[in-house]
């Protein structure tokens, strides 16, 4: 079984007993079916070049609201080195908080989350090795994690059998896992249940092979 690199970002998350409980998950999983499933885990989908700049004009109007309605006496005092100063604390808090998972998903609108996430899993999925099996019986368990949404895309044979309620159902199992700060076990549980799924269209045939490596795929 191949190891799945951790990059330093993920670390808080995932380690490297946890990528083998996933990659164990998978291999059991695929031991009831011939399809082949793929679990990939990625960084955002969501571009964020915007959150600074939404983050400091909100952090000014906060600043100025407090000098509106709490400091109005001090007013007249007021004088340009307090300003630097606020303005200062502003950048501070900008630099700190921008790249903070939460604060991201907070400034980023919701339906705009939903389709960047989808047009990545699509990409990935066309680009993957998820669409070379034999009989297209490949699936992507795409996860990304700053907007804590996960996609589940399969290759024509599959796609074919299963309907949507299937796929929200390896899904949730998925996001409850990722909510609960438990990306293994989320992971490990959509897995299992995607398993199950393929299991009763396409169970294992004689002569079955392992044509895709089971192991966890993470991307930035």
């Amino acid at each position: 079984m191949k190891s799945v690199d951790l990059p330093n970002w993920i670390g808080h998350r995932l380690d490297a007993d946890h990528a083998a409980r996933i990659e164990a998950s998978i291999v059991e999983a695929e031991s009831k079916t011939s399809g082949e499933i793929i679990p990939m885990v990625v960084r955002r989908s969501s571009t964020i070049g915007h959150v600074p700049l939404v983050l400091l004009l909100t952090l000014l109007l906060v600043v100025s609201l407090l000098h509106l309605f709490f400091f109005a006496e001090e007013h007249l005092e007021w004088n340009i080195w307090v300003g630097l100063a606020e303005l200062m604390a502003v950048l501070v808090l900008v630099r700190l908080l921008a790249p903070l998972e939460t604060i991201q998903r907070w400034l980023t609108p919701v339906g705009d989350q939903e389709v960047q996430v989808l047009a990545r899993a699509q990409l990935e999925f066309y680009q993957s090795s998820v669409r070379q099996t034999e009989g297209a019986t490949g699936v992507l368990l795409f996860v990304s994690l700053m907007e804590r949404q996960a996609v589940v895309l399969a290759d024509q044979a599959i796609d074919a059998r299963l309907d949507e309620k299937d796929c929200r159902g390896v899904v949730g199992r998925i996001v409850e896992g990722i909510k609960q700060e438990d990306l293994t076990r989320g992971l490990c549980d959509g897995v299992q249940e995607c398993g199950e799924l393929l299991s009763r269209h396409f169970p294992l045939r004689e002569g079955d092979r392992n044509e895709l490596l089971n192991h966890l795929i993470i991307k930035e």
